[in-house]
């Protein structure tokens, strides 16, 4: 068994290997005549939401670590 897992793992190497080289061949081959268009700058998240939403994501961490939030362990 340990067999055919590794053989599976070693094919999916291979296999994203084999695409990332096709995909960079890919790439290689495009011209840059043409520059990149500038990236768009995004409107900010206000300051108090942001450090809410931190705020809710550690109580929120807390709680399910300490076991309050996972509900009653099965025995």
């Amino acid at each position: 068994m340990a067999r055919l897992i590794l053989l599976l793992m070693l094919f999916a190497a291979l296999a994203l290997a084999v695409v990332a080289a096709v995909l960079l061949l890919r790439v290689l081959r495009l011209p840059l005549a043409t520059p990149l268009p500038a990236p768009q700058t995004e409107d900010a998240m206000p300051r108090t939401a942001r450090n809410v939403a931190y705020a809710l994501l550690i109580l929120l961490l807390l709680g399910v670590t300490s076991g309050l939030l996972a509900g009653p362990a099965v025995p």
